[in-house]
Formats: structure tokens, sequence, C-alpha cells
């Protein structure tokens, strides 16, 4: 039996190592596939190594196969981030179990799945009423839940918690028959805290991430995102507000908010924070600059994402790996390529053409770019 698990291991700590290990030592285990964010996160932030060197460390935990999970879902809400993830691990049709870690795993979840699902008039009329008082759609769906199934705001409220939720619904809603294995959070190792701080926390990491990621240092390979400023600069010196609508998740007026506040603002940051509101989360405004930045239209976007993820893209194997490939490539209900050229449908040439503007504009935000990066072979390890 072969586990999945989803990642942005940015970077990979000694909690991604657990629970790895624990994928790889499951009963009748065959091996570990990770599907692994693209160079942008959920949260609409670069990640501090790219994905090649995070890949090389899922290897070296456990992996034995790193599948890339394409831009247009790894930056993107919680639910279409698991969307694309469980369509990726379902349609490789080998994969009968995906492990995630949650902080209350003991959680009956199953209610709020079902609700979640059917949208009974109680909580969708909630969840609108939220959305119309300008709630964010994550606080809107966990007041709304919380009508419905009076105490579960204080677990859904919790980050894994809420993805894991996330996983679970694709699950059923695409009918995948994968098993939700949920491991309880074990130890206080947060990426986000390592990014603050490499060297007062690089404990919470194991020796060869730590090795990664003093290697890219060395290198100029480590991300600065702030460099992501003057390019927005640009973008908003020469646009006009129907521009900015044409560009995928910009609605409800947040390009007036953008064109407001970016001239008095002193940096990235500073400008994230005055546009922060109820509606408006310092994520779901960091992946609309990032969209921005890209130019990247609405109509084609949903066009493109309207069937799922058009390929699996390997990035990293093992020996493992390699053996697993050969056995079940053929067979899979998904095209499995290693390079963007490959992707021939008319989505995934969108897919490919969005994920190598992408890579450009990750590279511009390191002190040693590498242009060609994208175009890199696949890793492979012994």
């Amino acid at each position: 039996m072969f586990t999945g698990i989803i990642a942005e291991l940015n970077p990979l700590h000694k909690g991604h190592q657990s629970l790895l290990h624990y994928a790889g030592s499951l009963p009748n285990s065959e091996g570990v596939i990770v599907i692994l964010s693209s160079n942008f996160t959920q949260r609409g932030s670069p990640s501090i190594t790219d994905k090649f060197l995070r890949s090389s460390a899922a290897i070296k935990a456990g992996a034995d196969i790193v599948i890339e999970l394409p831009f247009l879902y790894a930056c993107s809400a919680g639910q279409d981030f698991a969307r694309g993830a469980v369509n990726i691990l379902g349609r490789l049709g080998f994969v009968s179990r995906i492990a995630f870690g949650m902080e209350t795993p003991e959680y009956d979840i199953n209610p709020a799945i079902k609700v979640i699902s059917d949208e009974p008039e109680q909580y969708r009329n909630a969840l609108r009423n939220e959305l119309m008082q300008g709630a964010s759609y994550p606080k809107a769906l966990s007041l709304a839940l919380e009508h419905a199934i009076p105490g579960s705001y204080n677990f859904i409220t919790k980050p894994n918690n809420m993805l894991a939720l996330s996983y679970m619904l694709e699950i059923r809603r695409q009918g995948y028959d994968i098993e939700a294995l949920p491991v309880k959070r074990t130890g206080d190792f947060r990426s986000s805290v390592i990014r603050e701080d490499i060297i007062a926390n690089s404990h919470m990491m194991p020796k060869y991430s730590q090795d990664i990621i003093a290697m890219a240092k060395r290198k100029g390979r480590l991300c600065n995102e702030e460099r992501l400023w003057p390019l927005l600069q640009c973008v908003f010196i020469r646009s006009e507000p129907e521009e900015l609508r044409e560009i995928y998740g910009i609605d409800e007026g947040i390009e007036g908010l953008f064109l407001k506040h970016w001239r008095a603002s002193r940096g990235l940051d500073d400008f994230i924070g005055r546009c922060v509101c109820s509606r408006y989360t310092r994520a779901h405004i960091r992946r609309r600059l990032v969209y921005i930045l890209l130019g990247l239209k609405r109509r084609n976007v949903r066009e493109a994402m309207n069937d799922g993820v058009p390929y699996a893209r390997v990035l990293a194997f093992n020996s493992k790996g390699r053996q697993i490939l050969r056995k079940y490539a053929d067979g899979s209900g998904i095209p499995i390529i290693t390079r963007l050229k490959d992707a021939n449908d008319k989505a995934g040439k969108y897919f490919a053409q969005t994920e190598y503007k992408v890579s450009q504009l990750y590279e511009l935000l390191m002190d040693n770019p590498d242009m060609k990066r994208e175009t890199h072979k696949v890793l492979q390890f012994p």
C-alpha cells in the first residue's frame, strides 16, 4: 500500500520528518508519495528555498517520490490547495491512504464533513450572513459551522485541523477510495518560526535539512520576499483599476484597496498590513499580489482549472520510487511527466507556461538567480 503526504516543507522540520517516518512504517507499506508545493506557498509567500531543494529534503526524510503541486493550486486558498493535491493522489491510481497532521485527531470530523457537503439550510444561511457582514471565507465557514455543530469553532479554527477537514472533504467529493490517517502533531516544530530566525531555531530541523539551508545561504539561494515590492510598485504605477479587475482573484473592490495604499507604504509588509481587514486576510492579499505580478487573467485560469490538475510532474525520486514509476506510470489516471514541455493538452500547456513564469519571478527574489533552474532534470537519488 502506498501512502500520500501533502506538504510545503518550508523548511522541512522534525515534525515533517516524524510524519514521513510514520507513513513509511505503516503496515504493508510499499512507498511514500509526497505532493509538494511549488515555489509559492498556500499563504501566498515564496518558499524560503526552491522546490528542488525541498524535494531533496523530502527524499532524505523518507519520501520515495516527490510530485509537484502546481502553482495554480499550491498558491490558493485551503480548499483549492486540498482539491489539487487530493486530485493528483487519487488519479495516480495506486495511493490508498493519506497521512496528515492535526492538532486534535481524536475529534469526530465526520459531522462537519456532512454539513459542509450537504449544505443544510441553517448552515447555508449562516454562511451567507457572515460573508455579507464582511467576514473572510475561512472565518465565515467557521462561524457557520458553529451554528450547525455547537462547539466545532475551536476545532475548525486550528490551521492543521482546517486543512485536514479540506483533505477529507475532497476525498469524499472526488469519490476516491483513499483512507484518511490523521496524526497527532507532537513537538513545537513550526516552519514559520524557523523562517523568522533560522539560526536560533535550527534545532527544530534534522541535520540534513539544516545542511540544505546552510548550502542555500552560501550559494545565494535563500529567498528574499521583500524584493517583490519594487516589482509590485511598477505594476501599480502603470495599472488602471479596470486592468486589475481582469486578474484572477481580483474582485469585490480589492483593486481599489491596493491602488489606494501602495504609494504611502514603506515596503511589502507595511503595504499588506494597510490592506488587511475583516474580509481580506494576509494570505488572501499575498496570493492576489502574486497573481497580479504574473498577469493571470481570470477567464484563462478558470478554464484551465476546470478539469483538475492536468499532469503529475515528478520532481525527485529514489531507487524505490524509480521502480514504482516504472510499474504504475502507464496505468495512471493522470499523465506523469518530468519536464514542463511534456505537458501536451491545452490546460496542461497553460499550467506549464504559468509554472515557468512563476519560476522566473521566484528567481528574481534570489541573491544568485538561476533563470534556467525550472528546466533542470528531475532529481534522482540512490
